[in-house]
């Protein structure tokens, strides 16, 4: 039966009408859709099952602060459908699709009701991991039975994810008994000891961690691969890198695995990987959190990437140490604070169209909300900036040797580490203290004229990447400079640093902006809003002075609620791993890595005989051209067809294909 027309506004209000009635008796709740041209009307929460989810998704914030905002998007070239998973009931028993959906506070919700079980979570959770890892190879490590037993033992406290299943970053969040590599591989039978800090506060917010994700060797980098783990895929296309350094958690994150999972930012390595992997990253004020450096020469911050911000302030929430609470400024967010904003890169490099739009739209966004926004230059020589964060990554490198020398009873040699990590190390020996001390001074100096800024305008947006996502195997050292890198003796410590600063060029100018807030020790957050026309996330980077946090949070509610988010799995039904490219595979040899099941904290992550692996392919979906819909009946099926009909001429040419990027990142943070 065809259509030849679209119906108007009033017609599908009527035939939504005739489909709640239909569907209401035959089943308690169902499942309806709206176009979003007809905004000002609020339909039902849809139940729908994406089949073939190529439409990008944006989802409604249930934070309630926030004043009433218009959801018309006069700024965005999509013209995306909100659809969102209907709350279980006790007649809906919660299923892996609204696992996969779910938020992390909604996880706990429905533990804590008893809707579900810890162990039917920890089920969703590892079923999904083996089902996608073969594709996305972001898992290094499973903790199966001991998730189990901690789930099991865990007694309701209140805690704010109750029972929440969590993968954590495999660099830095050590979990006792689990892989410790740093992604180093002589360090790859290793394991730890004990729990880090902030993995233990995360157990006590209600967490199980299931297992580790991955990421590249020591954190130096904006991708997530290595010559341990191989290359990590994204979630929204395959073909693309998740970003990096803590790519693994945003790839477990986008693709469902978990609702949240750890991550950590030396110099944009939580931040970055939202950008590229359609997901919320904050980077906090330095120290304010447990489980966090309080040094102030730290560039580090641990925290998570998330699909909503309620889990994101939650967690910050339940982070939030009782001294930094007195410090934090309680300004609360109106219209009479000026917002600043920049598409300039600190240093001059190139930027894309797409992360221009980006801000564009933001900015037309927040004007139509009655913000006052005012465009400037970047406020501080980003040269100078990143002349500073590569010496202190560089003086952080000799660690390396104290490793191998622990583990090799004999010094660092350049086949036992990835080419950057030797270069670095080659040049770090060189520094003094006293050229340590110099970057930090400058750092110092920068900090002040960056606070004057914020006197100003208390936020600045600017893009979270400058371009969206690279290929999943992107090489991030030029080949003009592989010769150079390999042997560096005879070169002065300037010469050393200049190489340096030549081999790390390329990759800034993808990821220019995060740098900032870790150097100076402000809060910054990265937020979903923006899907470029071939269908890659890139995130827009709001941030502020120190102890301000709560400002960018209320602004990301602003941007939730006004449906401004584009989250690949958030309020979606059917399957999570989203549209690939037509013919698009990944090869098995690329994945290295395998799922290893740690049973107990005496077991060795390397064992053999604990490796599990499931060649189970992500589906191939290609272009969609309409969404199905659930029905209750045949009459509901025959009324949807109307809608949907209607709605997919609407959306005829605007499907989206999906991808990522990457990110800078010390390794100060382990």
């Amino acid at each position: 039966m065809r259509y030849s027309r679209r119906y108007s506004s009033q017609t599908r209000q009527m035939l939504l009408a005739l489909l709640l009635m239909a569907a209401s008796l035959q089943a308690g709740t169902m499942a309806t859709y709206a176009d979003e041209a007809n905004t000002n009307h609020q339909p039902p929460t849809a139940q729908v099952e994406a089949s073939k989810p190529t439409v990008v998704e944006s989802v409604t914030s249930p934070v309630d602060q926030t004043p009433p905002v218009s959801t018309q998007e006069t700024s965005s070239p999509l013209h995306h459908l909100t659809t969102e998973a209907t709350p279980a009931t006790q007649e809906s028993p919660i299923t892996l699709e609204d696992y996969k959906a779910a938020s992390a506070s909604q996880l706990a919700e429905w533990a804590r009701q008893q809707r579900v079980t810890g162990q039917q979570l920890l089920d969703f959770a590892l079923e999904t991991i083996k089902e996608t890892n073969p594709e996305l190879n972001n898992v290094i490590s499973l903790r199966e039975s001991l998730a189990r037993q901690e789930s099991e033992q865990m007694t309701d406290e209140g805690q704010p994810f109750y029972k929440v299943p969590i993968l954590v970053k495999g660099l830095g969040h050590t979990v006792a008994g689990s892989s410790n590599t740093n992604g180093l591989a002589f360090l790859k039978d290793k394991t730890s000891s004990s729990t880090s800090a902030f993995v233990k506060q995360l157990q006590k917010a209600g967490f199980i961690v299931v297992g580790q994700s991955s990421f590249p060797e020591m954190g130096w980098i904006n991708v997530t691969n290595s010559n341990l783990y191989g290359n990590t895929h994204n979630p929204w296309q395959l073909d693309q890198n998740p970003g990096g350094s803590s790519g693994g958690s945003a790839a477990a994150v986008a693709s469902g695995q978990v609702s949240l999972a750890s991550a950590s930012d030396g110099g944009g390595s939580t931040r970055i990987p939202a950008s590229w992997s359609g997901l919320i990253g904050l980077h906090p004020t330095r120290g304010i959190l447990e489980g966090n450096p309080t040094s102030e020469r730290s560039n580090v911050s641990h925290f998570a990437l998330t699909k909503s911000m309620e889990d994101t302030e939650k967690l910050f929430q339940f982070l939030l140490k009782d001294k930094a609470k007195a410090q934090q400024n309680p300004q609360r967010l109106d219209t009479s604070i000026p917002i600043a904003y920049s598409t300039q890169t600190p240093a001059g490099t190139p930027i894309s169209e797409e992360a221009i739009a980006a801000v564009k739209e933001a900015v037309t966004f927040l004007q139509e909300q009655g913000y006052q926004t005012v465009k400037v230059p970047y406020p501080v020589d980003g040269k100078l900036m990143m002349q500073y964060y590569y010496t202190i990554a560089a003086s952080a490198a000799p660690s390396i040797n104290f490793m191998a020398q622990q583990t090799l009873k004999r010094p660092l040699q350049k086949d036992d580490v990835e080419l950057l990590s030797w270069a670095l190390y080659q040049t770090g020996k060189d520094l003094t203290k006293e050229d340590v001390n110099k970057a930090w001074e400058g750092i110092a100096a920068m900090t002040e004229q960056l606070n004057q800024f914020y006197q100003k305008y208390p936020i600045f947006l600017t893009p979270t990447t400058a371009y969206p996502a690279p290929a999943a195997n992107y090489h991030h050292i030029p080949k003009d400079l592989v010769a150079q890198l390999s042997d560096m003796s005879g070169l002065s410590k300037e010469e050393k640093l200049d190489l340096i600063y030549r081999q790390w060029l390329p990759a800034w100018t993808l990821t220019p902006f995060t740098q900032l807030a870790n150097l100076t020790g402000t809060p910054s957050l990265s937020l979903p809003t923006h899907v470029t026309a071939t269908g890659l996330p890139l995130g827009i980077l709001v941030n502020s002075g120190a102890h301000n946090d709560s400002l960018l949070l209320q602004l990301g509610q602003l941007f939730e609620k006004a449906n401004r988010f584009h989250i690949l799995t958030a309020g979606k039904k059917g399957l999570p791993a989203g549209p690939v490219k037509q013919g698009s595979q990944v090869s098995k040899e690329e994945n290295k890595q395998h799922i290893v099941s740690v049973d107990d904290h005496t077991k060795s992550f390397a064992n053999p005989s604990k490796v599990q692996t499931s060649h189970k392919t992500l589906p191939q979906t290609g272009d969609n051209k309409q969404d199905r819909i659930l029905m209750t009946s045949y009459v509901s099926l025959f009324l949807s067809s109307l809608l949907l009909a209607d709605n997919s001429r609407g959306n005829k040419g605007k499907t989206r294909l999906l991808s990522v990027d990457f990110s800078t990142h010390t390794t100060l943070n382990l």
